[in-house]
């Protein structure tokens, strides 16, 4: 096994360089790397990787192969934007834009190309990994909605208007005079652009869109609205209602799974139980990979229910479940009961793939994400527990308590989520139970009566400052995930 390996890497300029160790060694590829890097520093953005060549006076120029690289090498992380993710993957390694992402959606790679080999090593370090996949369909998403709408650009005669429109406004304070066509023409603009985040944008995102549009082209202001543009508010959800409409006849799957042809009975009504992407939520409700259907990845499912009961398989369980996520996203939709979830899809519920789905569908790094921001705010909050007083306070000290006989980081993690409970007035005893491993039967019993919950069993006479025998989760009186121990959570 080789020995850990460090790098230098710069987040834009040498003012933000941070240190990264890598216990593994050097990853096998340009995508494993990125996703060392994406995992470790919590990106949510796309980018590419840059090393500095020594052959041309250490300039930074894109890594294509892994070996360019060695221990205690630069690098330096450039962010693209989100459209950049949508380009098909080149035949050639060497593109200027050849960059590495994340799982988000399977589109454009149909099921039996993960086991097909590249044709020369220097693509297969560019564009070949297990854990990544470039999205080439215009439904697949790898960004969630941006801090800042950026107006697109629309057709050249409504480009050409709208320049002549703004020179006038920034001169004599002249509003353009719209005519329908070129209403049309900046409606349809919206929309497509919107779609790229969400089939259905909140009230506060359509404000944003339109607050956006009038600060691009100040011409098409509002005269007697408050804002200037509650209008183009009104006007963009009306266009999202009637593109939606499109995208449904045109198959479009997040608009498709609120067809009434999908809906349970007794929700005869085209707005009973609309189903929409949560909050964070990218990949709510993706296409299916190029050239697969239901048919097909029904049997690439089935395929997976042997897979998962060899042992070492980890690789092709992974090139599965990210095969099949489009068509286990459908399932889901439907709210099945967790037991027929865990029947069809067993390798759902493994530590890995669970933190490998939410990344699916958020395109966020659920552990090292959670583990990061829990580790940030962990003083604010000490501080926080120490000024409560009466009955909480005083249980929040006996669990801090063992902070001070283990100083051990995932039992603080563990003492202060118990305590944030007990801060708010919750019950931690009906979300954590606790049994001793010689009470397995009793154990079962109630573990089969629980609706959510997280049981943890300890060896009878240890502590509750030592390493649990095993943590598990429960869902609808079912046990979904087993040794769920710390260890299997290390970032």
């Amino acid at each position: 096994m080789a020995g850990p390996v460090s790098f230098r890497v710069l987040f834009g300029s040498e003012d933000d360089a941070r240190k990264l160790t890598i216990k593994s060694g050097i990853p096998s590829s340009v995508d494993e790397l990125s996703f060392e890097i994406k995992t470790f520093f919590g990106v949510t953005e796309q980018f590419r990787l840059q090393y500095k060549d020594v052959d041309f006076g250490n300039e930074f120029m894109n890594l294509l192969s892994i070996s360019d690289i060695q221990d205690r090498s630069t690098l330096k992380v450039v962010y693209l934007p989100c459209e950049a993710t949508t380009s098909t993957i080149s035949s050639a390694p060497s593109t200027k834009d050849n960059c590495s992402t994340i799982p988000v959606t399977p589109s454009n790679i149909s099921c039996s190309s993960s086991s097909q080999e590249p044709s020369d090593s220097a693509s297969a370090d560019s564009c070949s990994s297990n854990d990544t996949v470039v999205l080439s369909s215009p439904d697949s998403r790898s960004c969630t909605w941006p801090k800042d709408f950026v107006v697109p650009r629309f057709s050249y005669c409504a480009e050409m208007q709208l320049q002549k429109g703004n020179d006038e406004f920034n001169a004599s304070g002249t509003l353009l005079s719209l005519t329908p066509k070129l209403r049309s023409d900046i409606l349809e603009g919206i929309a497509e652009e919107i779609i790229k985040y969400t089939a259905y944008p909140k009230d506060n995102q359509f404000e944003k869109v339109a607050e956006a549009l009038i600060q691009t082209h100040p011409c098409l202001r509002e005269k007697g609205t408050r804002t200037g543009c509650c209008g183009w508010k009104h006007y963009i959800k009306i266009k999202m209602m009637n593109f939606r409409t499109k995208l449904g006849r045109a198959g479009h799957p997040e608009v498709t799974v609120n067809s009434l042809k999908n809906k349970q009975k007794g929700q005869g009504k085209p707005a009973a139980n609309i189903k929409k992407p949560r909050r964070a939520e990218v990949n709510f409700c993706p296409n299916h990979p190029r050239g697969e259907t239901n048919d097909s990845l029904e049997v690439e499912r089935v395929a997976l229910l042997t897979e998962v009961k060899k042992k070492n398989n980890e690789t092709i369980i992974k090139e599965k479940m990210q095969c099949t996520f489009s068509y286990r996203r459908q399932e889901i939709l439907q709210e099945p009961m967790i037991t027929e979830v865990r029947n069809r899809w067993p390798a759902l519920f493994e530590v890995e793939e669970v933190n490998m789905e939410f990344m699916r569908i958020t395109t966020v790094p659920l552990i090292s994400k959670f583990i990061g921001q829990l580790d940030k705010y962990t003083d604010g909050l000490m501080k926080v527990f120490r000024h409560k007083g009466g009955c909480a306070g005083q249980k929040i000290r006996t669990i801090m308590a063992l902070t001070t006989k283990n100083e051990d980081i995932n039992t603080r993690r563990d003492c202060i989520l118990r305590c944030l409970s007990v801060y708010l007035n919750e019950d931690i005893e009906t979300l954590v139970k606790e049994y001793v491993d010689t009470e397995s039967v009793e154990a079962e019993s109630l573990i089969a009566q629980t609706t959510m919950g997280i049981y943890v069993i300890r060896a009878e006479g240890t502590g509750p400052e030592e390493e649990p025998s095993d943590v598990g989760v429960v869902l609808e009186g079912v046990e979904v995930c087993k040794t769920c121990q710390v260890s299997h959570l290390d970032v």
